[in-house]
């Protein structure tokens, strides 16, 4: 999430809002209909249901809940009672390619080497247990700030190496630069645009299922490359050559 002052032009923007809004209406409908889960609600605990009002919350929550219904309608079978889109919640049990996964929201975890506290706004964990680095396979962060720059970019580097998790993905409601996405990846880490400050937009306002779709999409294909845990194994074998020397 951000609290960045910068965020409040995303809030301001009505009409994204709203298309993330229907969007996560669409989602909660189909989440309902295809897999065992009884429930899914809003904030003040009302069930999400198509042409409800938008909710009176920042619009890095709204991305955050569209981003865990995106990993939901995906997984081949999720179950569930009652599903909080908003605010702490999990977990959510779901399976992918025949394993279990746990899907959690604003949890708590320390790190493992630094046993700082931080908490993503969505955990992707190997086991049914409290978020913890021993279980934590998957992040994703949701940010409206309009320049993700290299501080940034590298704080988020240093969580995700912290946690020990295989993907690490962040949406940006914003575009960010080529050098912020390349840099990003670079050092492993997933920076996709949510797409509304792009020629994209029209089709993701006046079409739920291309933005359930974009959404869904490129957090599977995040999930699938396991791109920081690739470059953390490639960095590692770097410093060892380093170390070794050259080749006699």
């Amino acid at each position: 999430m951000t609290t960045d002052p910068a965020a409040d032009t995303a809030d301001q923007d009505t009409e994204a809002r709203l298309a993330i809004w229907n969007a996560i209406c669409v989602a909660a409908d189909d989440v309902r209909r295809r897999f065992r889960v009884k429930s899914i609600r809003e904030l003040d605990g009302r069930e999400i249901r198509p042409a409800s009002s938008v909710p009176a919350v920042a619009t890095w929550q709204l991305i955050e809940a569209l981003s865990l219904l995106g990993v939901i309608v995906l997984c081949d079978d999720a179950s569930s009672g009652i599903v909080n889109v908003f605010g702490k919640m999990g977990p959510i049990e779901i399976h992918e390619g025949g394993v279990s996964r746990y899907v959690w929201a604003q949890q708590t975890l320390k790190g493992e080497r630094s046993e700082l506290s931080g908490r993503p706004d969505i955990i992707i964990t190997t086991s049914s247990e409290l978020p913890h680095p021993g279980n934590a396979a998957r992040i994703i962060e949701a940010k409206c700030v309009k320049q993700l720059g290299t501080p940034t970019i590298r704080g988020e580097f240093g969580k995700a190496y912290d946690l020990r998790v295989a993907t690490y993905f962040i949406w940006s409601f914003y575009s960010p630069t080529q050098r912020a996405i390349e840099g990003a990846k670079g050092l492993g880490i997933d920076l996709q645009a949510l797409g509304f400050d792009t020629q994209r937009r029209h089709d993701l306002v006046t079409s739920p299922d291309a933005l359930i779709s974009h959404v869904a999409h490129s957090q599977d294909q995040a999930r699938r490359s396991q791109r920081f845990a690739v470059g953390l194994e490639d960095a590692g074998q770097e410093a060892r050559r380093k170390l070794l020397g050259p080749a006699q």
